[in-house]
């Protein structure tokens, strides 16, 4: 099993494939002061989709990065869970 240090979240984001799309969602992150340990962008036919992952900070902490994540212009969707 992990130590609790080592715990982390997995955030999936669906975005406008836009030129700042990805700029945009991660200055939210960076203005929530969330750890950032690994970024991966792909486009789809749909849109753009973003996978962060961030240390694991409790859920409240969770939950407010979700939900600003989520009022990002760009940003159609969110969710995240937890990061075996």
């Amino acid at each position: 099993m992990k130590p609790e240090s080592d715990k982390r979240r997995l955030f999936m984001i669906s975005a406008a494939d836009t030129n700042d799309a990805l700029l945009r969602v991660l200055n939210v992150v960076s203005v929530q002061q969330a750890r950032l340990r690994r970024v991966e962008a792909s486009t789809t036919g749909e849109g753009l989709t973003i996978a962060l992952e961030t240390d694991d900070e409790g859920d409240e902490r969770a939950d407010l990065l979700a939900s600003r994540l989520g009022a990002c212009l760009a940003v159609r969707g969110v969710g995240f869970g937890w990061r075996m």
